[in-house]
């Protein structure tokens, strides 16, 4: 095994970490070799760590351009709802009946992990494994408009609360309504989202 990977592997967590968390602001650049220095890397691990983040759209990088943040409008959040939507109404319509249980999403409080946990749990329904793969995929490029959420949105815990009861009790029927509007809100809110997510400050990775 190269003795890198073992590092690059390190570097990929806490970058990621950091963006999950909105650490860094949309557009914001990050620089190997800050990024070296704050994580006691070298800079080829830290490269290679930032390629891996590329690979899952979430950061970025041209050729003459470095790493960055990838920089998101409305449009283009409101389209990665849609498609969460899209993706978890295709489960619905088609779940397995050997669906695992759904798990009840996190603490209370954390509102970005409660729906990636849930939404994660609902995709599982579906017999093709692709469905699950997409909505985490998409958990991640949405968990810091999900932190941004808490700020613009009230009454979110209650909400999630509603999703979670009707999928524990497997109410496909009941579930459909509830994603339909929750998803809705969140593509009515997305201007508001967005400037609350431009406004987090940039943090270094720890």
């Amino acid at each position: 095994m190269n003795a890198a990977g073992p590092t690059a592997e390190r570097v990929y967590e806490a970058v990621k970490a950091c963006i999950l968390r909105g650490a860094f602001r949309p557009g914001a650049r990050l620089d190997p070799a800050v990024l070296a220095d704050r994580l006691g890397s070298s800079v080829t691990p830290v490269r290679a760590g930032l390629n891996m983040l590329v690979g899952e759209d979430l950061v970025e990088t041209g050729t003459g351009e470095g790493f960055h943040i990838p920089l998101i409008d409305e449009p283009a959040l409101k389209d990665r709802y849609a498609w969460n939507a899209e993706i978890l109404g295709v489960v619905l319509r088609r779940p397995s009946a050997q669906a695992a249980e759904v798990p009840l999403g996190g603490e209370t409080g954390n509102q970005a992990v409660r729906a990636a946990t849930l939404f994660v749990g609902i995709a599982r329904w579906s017999p093709n494994v692709e469905h699950a793969r997409a909505i985490a995929r998409m958990n991640d490029r949405l968990h810091a408009a999900r932190v941004a959420e808490s700020a613009v949105l009230a009454e979110v815990d209650a909400e999630l609360d509603e999703i979670t009861a009707a999928a524990v009790r497997r109410d496909g029927t009941g579930l459909r309504p509830l994603l339909a509007r929750y998803h809705r809100r969140r593509i009515r809110s997305a201007a508001a989202i967005l400037r609350q997510l431009y406004r987090m400050e940039d943090s270094p990775a720890e």
